[in-house]
């Protein structure tokens, strides 16, 4: 009775039916490790250049905003805290923490030169209210007085501005031929102002050569 007993068929060969060959389970222990290594890592994505310097002016971590309003108003805050870095340096006169333009070996020269010397520009700020008061007061003669101080008040810081420009440029040019930095303006600008209204602030004293 056994012999006519049908004889179960055999099952046929298929993927799922085969055993994994060698380089499958190299593969999948390969799959395994990695994703074992990216579970065991930092867990979020490496911050920009960008991010990583503005964590270093704020002074903390870099954080990594989650949508567009995160990262505007993140943004706001770097600008805001630099901001507040510079004007900091700009009033102790720190150069190495002065805005990159501020920090030019070229600007530094003209500001240490400008601040050396005794400009004509503060005497033609009083010389300017001289002849506004004296147009106020109903006097020929006091206003005659006053248009004249302020005519030569021009005059002295047109002749003052455009000497210490040329002594600036030729200070730069001495000890930097190759500069393309524009130093006269910059210099007849600041020399224009009090010595205490000046930014960044002067770090050499007066008649310092």
């Amino acid at each position: 009775m056994a012999l006519l007993k049908k004889r179960s068929p055999e099952p046929a060969p298929g993927p799922e039916n085969e055993e994994p060959s060698a380089g499958a389970v190299d593969q999948a222990d390969g799959d395994a490790g990695a994703s074992a290594r990216v579970t065991a890592g930092k867990g979020r994505p490496t911050p920009k250049r960008s991010e990583a310097r503005a964590a270093r002016t704020r002074g903390g971590a870099v954080r990594t905003p989650a949508n567009r309003k995160d990262a505007r108003k993140i943004e706001r805050e770097d600008r805001r805290a630099q901001s507040q870095q510079y004007r900091a340096a700009m009033m102790a006169g720190d150069v190495s923490r002065l805005p990159p333009r501020e920090r030019a070996p070229e600007r530094v020269l003209a500001r240490d030169f400008v601040d050396t010397r005794i400009n004509i520009g503060p005497f033609f700020l009083a010389a300017a209210v001289v002849y506004f008061v004296g147009g106020l007061v109903p006097n020929s003669y006091v206003r005659l007085v006053a248009t004249y101080v302020m005519l030569l008040g021009i005059v002295a810081v047109v002749a003052d501005s455009i000497v210490l420009s040329r002594q600036v440029s030729r200070r730069v040019a001495e000890k930097y031929p190759d500069s393309s930095v524009r130093v006269r303006a910059y210099a007849a600008q600041r020399a224009l102002l009090p010595r205490r209204w000046r930014m960044p602030r002067p770090r050499v004293s007066r008649g310092d050569s």
